[in-house]
């Protein structure tokens, strides 16, 4: 008590804690009542008629796709094949052709039918078209041999160097023949045209020409006489030996080598073995 009165004298008052204002707690807000939606029945309708309309669409597709695909709507009524011969019978192409006629004007693929053909012997091209509305039209390329190729048995060499295969039995006898690396038909073809150019005026063509793995040329010529020429100058060693060869008529007899490869004249092997040489 001594203490209160003393500050009241000093004119103070004593203290009081603050009153503490509790919130009500706030009340949940009711929930609105639930609305029952109506059942979209025309919408469902809508949905289960569309599936309905597109499953027969499908169907109906699909039986057409079938329809048209039978080979009896449209079928291969003719057959035009040009280029046959007695190398390409016209019965070994109508056999080949065969399976493709079945399948139908509408689904017979050119290109297909094309590669079957260019496998058959002597065949080097084939053009296929479908000509409406019934018709396959077959134009044949056949293969002109220049010369033999002496890498396998019934290989012969085209005009443009390339290597292709016929029976054995169909090789013809009076073909050059050629040897030398793979891939090099066209320029064994090419050389043998310019050595005959060269050989022209004694009358004479080449047999059998040969490149070996090093670059080197021997050729045998239609009188049996046998040339080596080398690696290097070859046109104008040949055309040099040419001109002076009927100087040595007596040493051109079947059997006889004669080596070019030398830059002041040439060699002579007889089939006794002796070597003259010729300046």
């Amino acid at each position: 008590m001594v203490s209160v009165m003393r500050d009241y004298r000093h004119g103070q008052h004593p203290q009081r804690p603050a009153a503490t204002l509790k919130t009500p707690p706030k009340r949940k807000a009711a929930a609105p009542p639930k609305v029952r939606q109506p059942i979209p029945w025309r919408l469902y309708g809508r949905v289960l008629v569309g599936g309905v309309g597109l499953s027969a669409l499908a169907w109906g597709c699909w039986l057409g796709w079938n329809w048209v695909r039978e080979p009896q709507l449209m079928p291969i009524s003719t057959l035009t094949t040009t280029g046959t011969s007695a190398r390409i019978p016209l019965p070994m192409v109508n056999a080949a052709l065969k399976p493709y006629v079945a399948q139908g004007f509408l689904w017979v693929n050119p290109k297909q039918v094309r590669h079957t053909l260019d496998t058959l012997p002597w065949v080097a091209d084939a053009e296929v078209r479908r000509v409406w509305p019934d018709r396959l039209q077959i134009d044949i390329k056949p293969e002109v041999p220049v010369a033999r190729w002496l890498g396998g048995a019934g290989q012969m060499v085209n005009a443009q160097g390339q290597v292709f295969s016929v029976p054995p039995s169909q090789v013809p006898g009076n073909l050059a023949n050629l040897e030398g690396p793979a891939d090099s038909g066209a320029r064994l073809i090419a050389q043998m045209a310019k050595f005959n150019q060269i050989l022209t005026p004694l009358g004479v063509k080449v047999l059998d020409l040969q490149e070996d793995q090093r670059g080197g040329w021997r050729c045998i010529l239609s009188n049996k006489v046998r040339l080596l020429l080398g690696s290097e100058n070859i046109l104008p060693a040949l055309t040099r030996w040419v001109a002076i060869v009927s100087q040595v008529k007596e040493y051109l007899v079947p059997g006889a080598t004669m080596d070019l490869r030398y830059t002041n004249g040439f060699a002579v092997a007889m089939p006794t073995a002796a070597t003259v040489s010729s300046q």
